[in-house]
């Protein structure tokens, strides 16, 4: 008898001390809490959340400690949810503003996180860990990835003692609520959320269809004749700016209540910050850019002879349009428009300073180049592809030198007049905790020759920006580029082969600015400070950009 109370005591004793049963414990509790205090309304307060982070600190930190192989069921299973769910929130408060999760580069696919001592992206948790463990379709209405598209979520925590009534109430909830399972009676359809369509085999496990399955927690069964289909998903960001009690504005009543002071929501703001020249847009999303760019150049080296005592002047205004064209951000239509202007003298022609042509003045439209951008590679948001085919529809875009009698016939450089395909590879990294950016690009920028009388291009431009976020509206940065020229002397020379005919670097600082929830306004400024057979001056750049 006293061995078995030993034995007893001992069992007991284990699980007392076991710190493993500890900080589950209290990851539960502080995820109750954290949910009871940010969470209404089937939304998230993550602008309260973004200025006090303490909490999601401290769970972020346990879901990071606890070992995965120490958790017995259930709470291993309900871990697992909290953990996942948390993440998600994490992730959009380190980014927030954001519009959606898919605004954040490699939200689901690319950033790793520590849970139970293993470092693993979002879906690596969802679809290796939990999917892998349980084959539990129902846990496609827990699980909720930071969209208005998922099922809601509720102002608590999923706990061991009722996880599985729990996630029977939220499937139940999910599948009989008419914004989620959309009933057309006059056309005899069911439109379902693509979860049902993006998780199949799930739901397949438990019944032949959806709409057999559906109607196992539905109040009001769906007929078997219903058509099915699937509405778009919404990946707008699930936020709700309603102020929890702890942070609302007590006002006493008669009765010694408290009523609570909401905030007024207001729209979502787009984190332009780390938007780049290599970003994608989704499905719908359009990008309209204004590059206003003065070059003054006073100095150029032809042959090995740097010649001086004489400025010239181009100006450009870039206006670029982009349209997401793909429901995954991985395929980019647009239009790019280049008004130019250039003159010898002090004077400067862009588009806020026009002026008709004269011997040494020129001004008009350069190209309109229609481009696309793509992904190539699936779940990658880091690099991306642009190619853009340009050709110039004014007369004489190189211009000439043809003086009459009274020295007058010139007509000045406004653009290259050869076919441009233009092909851009970008690549975007952050780093330190996302306080830090390189994007890097390198270009091929083809110029076939019209005519046998010119000289075919080939340039191979390399570009790395450093951009560093002080605060969440403001950017700092420094850019270099180095731009070699191949010159194929096919019609003008004995030999037909691609030389090396020039080269320059420059080199500049930047900022930028997000004065509206879409807009950003930058300042650049740069400096050819050496070239080979090329010009060297100066940039003053100014850029507008709009993003919806």
């Amino acid at each position: 008898m006293k061995s078995i109370i030993y034995i007893v005591s001992l069992i007991l004793l284990t699980f007392l001390v076991d710190p493993s049963f500890a900080q589950t414990d209290e990851l539960f509790e502080k995820a109750e809490l954290f949910m009871k205090t940010n969470v209404a309304n089937g939304g998230i307060n993550y602008k309260a959340i973004n200025e006090n982070s303490t909490t999601l600190n401290q769970l972020i930190a346990l879901i990071s400690s606890q070992e995965l192989s120490a958790i017995n069921e259930p709470d291993k299973k309900a871990y697992l949810i909290n953990a996942y769910n948390i993440l998600v929130i994490s992730q959009i408060n380190k980014s927030y503003p954001v519009e959606s999760p898919m605004d954040i580069p490699g939200f689901f696919d690319k950033n790793k996180f520590e849970v139970g001592g293993q470092k693993m992206t979002l879906n690596y948790l969802e679809n290796e860990v939990i999917r892998a463990a349980y084959n539990d379709s129902r846990l496609h209405f827990v699980l909720v990835c930071g969209a208005k598209g998922c099922p809601v979520i509720e102002n608590f925590a999923y706990l061991p003692r009722n996880i599985e009534q729990q996630i029977e109430a939220q499937t139940t909830k999910a599948i009989n609520n008419s914004e989620f399972i959309k009933i057309d009676g006059m056309n005899a359809t069911i439109l379902l959320s693509e979860i049902f369509k993006w998780y199949a085999a799930d739901f397949r496990l438990v019944s032949e269809n959806n709409i057999e399955y559906i109607n196992k927690y539905r109040e009001v069964k769906i007929p078997s004749t219903y058509k099915i289909k699937f509405y778009p998903y919404d990946w707008g960001l699930n936020e709700d700016l309603t102020l929890s009690k702890e942070e609302a504005k007590q006002i006493p009543d008669g009765e010694g209540d408290a009523t609570l002071i909401p905030i007024q929501p207001t729209s979502t703001k787009t984190n332009l910050q780390t938007y780049t020249a290599g970003s994608l847009l989704k499905k719908g999303q359009i990008d309209f850019t204004l590059f206003s760019s003065v070059y003054s150049e006073s100095k150029t080296n032809w042959l090995g002879t740097d010649y001086t005592g004489f400025r010239s002047t181009f100006g450009s205004e870039l206006l670029q349009f982009t349209y997401g064209v793909s429901k995954n951000a991985r395929f980019n239509i647009g239009v790019d428009l280049n008004i130019k202007g250039s003159s010898t003298g002090q004077r400067t022609e862009t588009l806020f300073l026009t002026t008709k042509n004269t011997d040494s003045t020129r001004f008009g439209i350069a190209y309109i180049a229609p481009k696309i951008k793509i992904s190539p590679f699936k779940g990658s948001n880091d690099f991306s592809i642009q190619s853009t085919f340009i050709t110039s529809f004014a007369q004489h875009p190189e211009g000439y030198y043809n003086p009459d009698e009274s020295g007058n016939g010139n007509l000045y450089w406004l653009e290259w007049d050869r076919y441009i395909w233009w092909t851009q590879l970008y690549y975007t990294k952050s780093f330190a905790k996302d306080k830090f950016q390189l994007f890097t690009e390198v270009d091929f920028l083809f110029r076939f020759a019209k005519r046998n009388t010119q000289t075919s291009h080939l340039d191979l431009p390399v570009s790395l920006f450093l951009s560093w976020f002080p605060s969440k509206k403001l950017t700092l940065y420094t850019m270099t580029q180095h731009v070699p020229r191949f010159v194929y002397n096919t019609g003008k020379s004995t030999i037909n082969d691609w030389v090396v005919g020039s080269n320059y670097t420059q080199s500049g600082v930047g900022i930028k600015y997000q004065v509206a929830p879409s807009v950003n306004i930058e300042l650049l400024y740069t400096s050819f400070w050496r070239s080979i057979n090329a010009g060297q001056g100066e940039t003053f750049n100014l850029g507008i950009k709009y993003v919806h």
